[in-house]
C-alpha cells in the first residue's frame, strides 16, 4: 500500500476522490463546521455527505465550485403541514428529503399505501404532486 497516498485519503477525507480546489471553497465557505464529510464524484458534479446538526446532508457543486443543490434527510416531525397532507393523502410517511436548489424547496418523499407498497413522491413546498413512482 501506497504510505503516502493512505494518509492523504485520511486527512482529505474524500475516500480517494481528487476534490477540484473550487469545490472544496465553495464548500468550506457555505457550511461551518460540517461533520463526518465524505466527498464522492457523481456524473459530472462533486457530492460532500456530511452532518450538521444531528441531519444528514448532501451538497452538490459543478467541478467549478457552482453550487447545484442541498439534499437535507428531514425528522418526519419538520415536513410542513401542506407536504405532510399531501403525503397522507398517498399513505403514511416513511422518509423525507428537503432538496434547496435556486431559492426553491422541494420534497423527496417514501410513502407506504395501506397494502404496504411503497411509493417515490416529489412534492413541492406548496403540497402539489410533481411526480409519483412506485418503488
Amino acid at each position: 500500500m501506497d504510505v503516502k497516498n493512505f494518509f492523504l485519503k485520511i486527512i482529505s477525507g474524500s475516500k480517494g476522490t481528487a476534490i477540484p480546489p473550487p469545490v472544496r471553497e465553495a464548500f468550506n465557505q457555505q457550511f461551518d463546521n460540517p461533520l463526518n464529510t465524505e466527498w464522492s464524484k457523481v456524473e459530472d458534479h462533486y457530492e460532500a455527505v456530511f452532518y450538521k446538526d444531528e441531519l444528514e446532508h448532501i451538497a452538490r457543486y459543478k467541478a467549478t465550485g457552482n453550487f447545484i443543490n442541498l439534499k437535507v434527510n428531514l425528522h418526519l416531525s419538520a415536513v410542513p403541514a401542506r407536504v405532510q397532507e399531501t403525503a397522507q393523502a398517498h399513505g403514511e410517511l416513511m422518509n423525507a428529503i428537503a432538496i434547496h436548489e435556486n431559492d426553491l424547496i422541494e420534497y423527496e418523499l417514501i410513502v407506504r399505501d395501506e397494502e404496504l407498497v411503497r411509493y417515490f413522491l416529489l412534492v413541492s413546498a406548496n403540497g402539489k404532486v410533481i411526480d409519483k413512482e412506485r418503488l
